[in-house]
């Protein structure tokens, strides 16, 4: 009874065997199957089974319908057989249509008219001729020297002409022997066995196909771990979930407030490889990150960084601190050779691919190009340190902080620390931005304690910093969403043409006058992601329309794409209604507020519009068109007993323009209750 398994006969040299385990051994995937297949493969198993037990043959072959002499044979030539993985090819012999051992022909080749009667042919030639097999096989791995002149890519052809040639000095063709008998003279057989060859030197032959370069991949894999000398040589880019529980204040219809936690938040960070300097993050409020995050993390690496207006304090970041674009002009829009990822977030860049080529010039290394794994940190060893010293320096030392592991709590309740200190997701922001600017600020152990942004500064001097800049439209439009709608509308229909373009309707005047353009095809961009209440238009010639405005109840407030769809998902699945002539944004905005004790967590697109209206109120508040959003800022800021934000009262900015933004001089917004120190 070896290894436990019930053994009722035995068969000398197999059950014997001190390792021999039924229960052990390599199965098939059944799927994979075919319906006849599997019910052949799953009768012969259990004719293995029952055979093993000691069954009576007869019995077995009643209720299985396989002969027991098949059993026999089964279990010693085939499942005992050693499989080219280095185990026993086990219950996967079962399977109708395994070939176990090589075919060899122990009759004399009779070939008729057609050519059929030749199997195995060649095999019994190579077993004949030793001395020609192996010639045979340097044939075929045969490759030309690095530096000499040679033929490369040799047809299949040509090694068919060296065959039949030395098949000739061996006198099979005055012998009149395969392949001369046969019509096709061996040439379909002799490709099958080149390609097995090939197939069982993999690295000679990507030699033979792709030169020393293929070859090297072969062995080396796409790069990964060779070291990294320069500057934006390679920048790896990876996404963190935040340990700690933070609330956003949702104000009540009596005046007070409702902390909603919020369970989960994400940053999606870059960090150059040579000099450990964080270049770009993107703070995500989704539940999970989605092609956008990672755009826009790389959005925010090409452009001018600036200092946030934080609530905890005047001295909160360090001197120097600053990302290396808000740090010096050289470093805004500088690109970078590679970017590494592991395979999670490599499902997610498969979009962002092109992009990432055709804006930063940037190649996309993941874990398909070469030996990296999935979800390990060896291989992005920069960034993991990061997210550690990350942890350590700001939020595992609070404490709402969930901690790495259960035990980091330490007997703390990180829920109710976040609402009774209401420390809410702005704050978290702003601590987010500090850490991040001061870590580039701080000396480093790796770097003969430089600083990042001091080792960034040693190497420009040095003339090592790359010499490509991204193009700031091509940056500014990494977000935009360009779609072809057909234009609707017309005389036919009595109302004035328009296009439908991701869930709203959108017109202007020189639209509504081009009756011609119904029915045809246009292209609609989205150019400012933060604001989709309007959009460009052009024709398919490239003929622009203007700036197209949408119709209600997408006109009055700004959303984004994502926010729209959001709400129209909702509205579908009848969570709440649109009347005519209200605005969706409010109305979604109501929804949420007035469900704020309900036990669900708060709409990720509610934090994302209120960062929105934040941005929007600061910078256009003039802009007749982001009214409601200044207005319902302002009573939310009487709600809290704050004092109103100061707003510009000079002429709204050009829709088609993007905000500007200097460095460290934004004003900070007062629209969040004070800061509550949290509890221990």
């Amino acid at each position: 009874m070896p290894n436990g398994v019930l053994i009722g006969r035995n068969l000398k040299g197999v059950t014997d065997r001190e390792d021999f385990s039924v229960e052990n051994w390599p199965s098939p995937d059944v799927g994979a199957l075919s319906t006849a297949d599997l019910g052949q493969f799953l009768k012969r198993q259990e004719a293995v089974r029952l055979y093993l037990q000691g069954v009576a043959s007869a019995t077995i072959y009643s209720s299985t319908g396989v002969h027991p002499r098949f059993i026999n044979r089964a279990i010693r030539e085939r499942c005992m057989h050693p499989h080219p993985d280095g185990r026993i090819y086990g219950w996967r012999a079962l399977v109708p249509g395994i070939h176990i051992v090589k075919y060899r022909r122990k009759t004399k080749i009779r070939a008729d008219a057609s050519g059929r009667g030749a199997s195995g042919a060649l095999s019994n030639l190579l077993l004949q001729e030793p001395d020609f097999a192996d010639r045979l096989e340097k044939q075929i791995l045969k490759s030309c020297a690095d530096l000499k002149l040679a033929e490369i890519r040799r047809p299949r052809h040509a090694l068919w002409a060296w065959f039949l040639k030395e098949l000739r000095s061996l006198g099979l063709e005055t012998r009149n022997e395969w392949p001369f008998t046969m019509k096709t003279m061996g040439y379909p057989t002799l490709c099958r066995y080149a390609d097995a060859v090939l197939s069982a030197n993999p690295i000679k032959a990507a030699r033979i196909v792709g030169g020393p370069q293929l070859e090297k991949k072969m062995v080396s894999g796409a790069g990964i771990n060779r070291p990294v000398h320069n500057p934006f040589e390679r920048v790896e880019m990876d996404a963190h979930k935040l340990d700690g529980r933070f609330v956003v204040m949702i104000p009540a219809l009596d005046g007070g407030w409702h902390p909603r936690l919020i369970h989960r938040l994400w940053v999606i960070v870059l960090l150059d490889v040579a000099s450990r300097a964080v270049i770009g993050y993107h703070l995500s409020l989704r539940v999970e990150v989605n092609k956008d995050d990672v755009i826009a993390a790389i959005k925010n690496a090409l452009v001018r960084w600036s200092r946030k207006m934080v609530s905890f304090g005047d001295q909160a970041y360090f001197e120097d601190a600053a990302l290396p674009s808000g740090h010096h002009e050289r470093y805004v829009g500088l690109c970078w050779n590679e970017t590494s990822v592991d395979g999670a977030l490599a499902e997610t860049c498969k979009t962002v691919k092109s992009k990432l080529q055709d804006v930063v010039g940037s190649t996309l290394l993941d874990p398909s190009a070469g030996f990296a794994q999935r979800r390990s940190k060896d291989d992005r060893p920069f960034i993991e340190t990061f997210f550690r010293t990350l942890g350590s320096r700001g939020l595992h030392r609070m404490s709402n902080t969930t901690g790495a592991k259960v035990q980091d709590k330490r007997g703390r309740d990180p829920d109710k620390v976040a609402v009774i200190s209401e420390f809410q997701l702005e704050y978290a922001a702003e601590l987010l931005d500090v850490l991040i600017a001061n870590y580039n600020a701080t000396p480093h152990s790796s770097l003969g304690y430089r600083s990042p942004l001091q080792m960034l500064d040693f190497c420009a001097s040095m003339d090592k910093l790359p010499k490509r800049h991204a193009d700031p439209n091509s940056v500014q439009g990494l977000l935009s969403v360009r779609k072809l709608c057909i234009v609707r509308g017309g005389y036919q229909q009595g109302r004035r043409p328009y296009v439908n373009f991701l869930g709203a309707s959108y017109s202007n005047e020189e639209l509504a006058q081009r009756h011609d353009l119904v029915g045809k095809q246009i292209w609609v961009i989205n150019h400012l992601e933060d604001d989709a209440r309007i959009a460009l238009a052009t024709t398919r010639d490239g003929h622009r329309l203007g700036v197209l405005r949408a119709h209600p109840p997408w006109h009055r407030t700004p959303h984004s794409l994502g926010i729209r769809s959001a709400i129209n998902s909702m509205v579908r699945n009848r969570r709440f209604a649109l009347a005519n002539g209200a605005d969706a944004i409010t109305v979604f905005m109501d929804f949420v507020e007035s469900n704020a004790k309900g036990k669900f967590p708060i709409h990720p697109s509610y934090l994302e519009l209120k960062r929105l209206l934040v941005e929007h109120s600061q910078f256009r508040s003039s802009d007749a068109e982001v009214v409601a959003a200044k207005s319902r800022l302002k009573e939310t800021e009487t709600t809290a007993g704050g004092a109103p934000s100061e707003v510009s009262d000079d002429s709204a900015a050009v829709a088609t323009k993007p905000v500007q933004t200097s460095p460290r001089t934004q004003t900070p917004s007062k629209v969040l209750p004070p800061l509550r120190k949290a509890a221990n």
